[in-house]
């Protein structure tokens, strides 16, 4: 991640989704019914992946102001209540989600008109970012050696507003039509960030994940160069006077954002998932970045089920870690995840594969 020699080629495996499905199935492969997931990436010997999203991050965000959740078949309602009126958003989580404990998509967002500004700024207003130090500490210990923590700052500002509070759509929209409000959220959302990173700049772990989940057509290049890519340069300069690696979340379909990326300062790229899933080239990739980005990922998590035959598996293999060579700023890993319907010889394949190679 730092650019500098290692004696072996890392192997960091996110597996939780996989995990997770199976876990609560039952269905875990023999020996590991009863085990953790650290005790079989342990056991497997490849690296823990402390992800900062599902697990103990650094931060908490603490509402001053009333919020009411409850989940009902797979749906959960969240409402916000303001002074300025509610607001209300609702996710939904397949049954194979619900099953592998993961995340939901929203189909409700908060922001529905212009109406509700003052609402959406009075939520932002009256959060408040403390430390969690103590608790993600023993979170670092508890992986030590055996891989990275890597908590998530969060999304950027104005990508919030596209995730969470507006969606991809509306957030255009406003854009266009209320320019001026739209962007006194961004800045309210930005000062949150900043004291997010104010912490991250202290906090026990050595790499901090600053965004992601980028797609060129849902942010295209304008859009990056306008809202994304100041953040990241004022970001890469905070951490980096404070000795922390600078990465963010890259498992989408955004080819043309790879230069961006780079020029910004991001340090590594984690998930990078590249063909048949999305339009990358891992080859292009590694020769486009140089020794100027860590490149984290390159299993696209199809290759992992039946979709691939046996033959066109160990030939994806065979080709990866031919357009790796010799290995340096490279960390072999799933983009994004081992799925639930991975098969698990092929988890073990790759792990004998890497052995035998590096």
């Amino acid at each position: 991640m730092r650019g500098e020699p290692v004696d072996r080629m890392p192997f960091i495996a996110r597996m939780d989704l996989w995990y997770g499905f199976h876990r609560n199935r039952g269905t875990l492969p023999h020996p590991y019914e009863n085990a953790e997931l650290w005790d079989i990436q342990r056991d497997l010997g490849v690296g823990i992946f402390g992800f900062g999203v599902w697990m103990e991050s650094f931060y908490k965000l603490v509402r001053r102001f009333e919020v009411e959740e409850s989940t009902e078949n797979g749906l959960t309602t969240t409402i916000w209540r303001t002074p300025y009126g509610d607001l209300t958003a609702r996710d939904r989580m397949s049954e194979e989600l619900m099953e592998a404990a993961g995340a939901g998509a929203r189909i409700e967002f908060p922001f529905k008109s212009a109406a509700d500004y003052d609402a959406l700024r009075y939520i932002i207003e009256h959060t408040d970012v403390v430390e969690n130090f103590d608790a993600y500490g023993r979170f670092v210990d508890s992986i030590g050696g055996d891989g990275i923590a890597l908590p998530f700052s969060g999304h950027l500002p104005a990508h919030q507003l596209m995730l969470q509070f507006m969606g991809y759509e509306r957030f255009y929209y406003e854009l266009f039509e209320n320019e001026d409000r739209v962007l006194g959220l961004v800045e309210l959302l930005t000062d949150q960030q900043r004291r997010i990173l104010d912490l991250a700049a202290t906090c026990p772990a050595q790499a901090i994940e600053v965004g992601g989940n980028y797609d060129e057509q849902m942010t295209p290049p304008p859009i990056f160069d306008r809202f994304f890519a100041p953040f990241y340069r004022e970001a890469r300069e905070k951490l980096s006077s404070a000795g922390k690696v600078l990465a963010i979340h890259g498992d989408g379909e955004m080819r043309v954002l790879l230069s961006k990326i780079m020029e910004c300062g991001v340090q590594v790229v984690e998930a990078v998932t590249p063909q048949p899933m999305t339009s990358i080239d891992i080859r292009a990739t590694r020769l486009l970045w140089g020794d100027r980005v860590a490149f984290w990922g390159g299993l696209p998590s199809v290759i992992l089920t039946e979709v691939f035959s046996e033959a066109e598996f160990e030939q994806y293999l065979e080709d990866l870690f031919e357009a790796v060579a010799p290995g340096d700023r490279f960390i072999l890993g799933f983009g994004d995840n081992v799925p639930t319907d991975a098969l698990f010889d092929r988890v073990k394949r790759v792990v004998q594969f890497w052995r035998e190679k590096t």
